[in-house]
């Protein structure tokens, strides 16, 4: 390869052909593996152990991956294609003011999807190929186990004994916590947790079922 960067030799194959040459995959992988890489040792920085989990947080952390690779992708198209540096600068001003996309992660998969879109019309076919295929597996992999916040009103003497019981009803349901707060002043406690897939409301009713009237709170199960 020389001098070629590996961004440089993944933007110089012949179209479809470049499907016929493995060195191509073997640098699609290395970029999009190397960014994602990269992200997630930000995302998951030792400067932030010790501190309060949120919710905020591991969101966080997802969209750092996302945008980590989101990134790897831009190279690519403008090493192929430098004016359209300008092209990427414009969709993403329309994407941020002009389309309600909602979450961070869910802007980020947006642009990867426009992004791709690019790629195909640039002729970078194996390029879209893959990254459609690495970025399904990476939105797999950080959605597929959905993090939610659960607030429980409750009375203040009754908080100790009803946040153990809600503790043990969320595990027995399959859930995973990965934090718990209490706010006296608010008389609420949080639970931000990792659910099985599928996971509805219903089934965290089932669950609460068995906890004793006198310590059941009002539920705010997330949407």
């Amino acid at each position: 390869m020389g001098k070629q960067s590996v961004l440089e030799h993944l933007t110089t194959g012949p179209g479809w052909e470049a499907f016929s040459v493995p060195e191509q995959y073997w640098h699609a992988a290395l970029v999009f593996l190397a960014a994602t890489a990269s992200g997630t040792i930000l995302a998951y920085h030792p400067i932030y152990r010790g501190r309060p989990l949120t919710l905020d947080i591991l969101e966080q952390r997802k969209t750092i991956i996302i945008y980590s690779s989101v990134g790897a992708l831009i190279a690519i198209i403008c090493t192929a294609a430098p004016s359209m540096a300008f092209v990427i600068f414009g969709i993403g001003g329309l994407m941020r003011f002009r389309t309600n996309t909602g979450e961070s992660t869910i802007t980020g998969q947006t642009i990867m999807g426009t992004l791709i879109g690019l790629c195909w019309g640039l002729g970078l076919q194996l390029v879209a190929v893959l990254a459609t295929v690495y970025f399904a597996l990476m939105i797999w992999v950080l959605e597929s186990a959905p993090i939610k916040k659960v607030t429980i009103g409750i009375d203040i003497p009754l908080m100790h004994r009803a946040a153990e019981l809600y503790r043990d009803a969320l595990l027995k349901a399959g859930c995973r916590i990965l934090a718990h707060s209490k706010s006296f002043k608010k008389s609420s406690m949080s639970y931000v947790v990792k659910m099985p897939r599928h996971f509805e409301p219903e089934d965290a009713m089932r669950a609460f079922s068995g906890i004793p009237e006198e310590f059941r709170g009002t539920l705010d199960w997330p949407e």
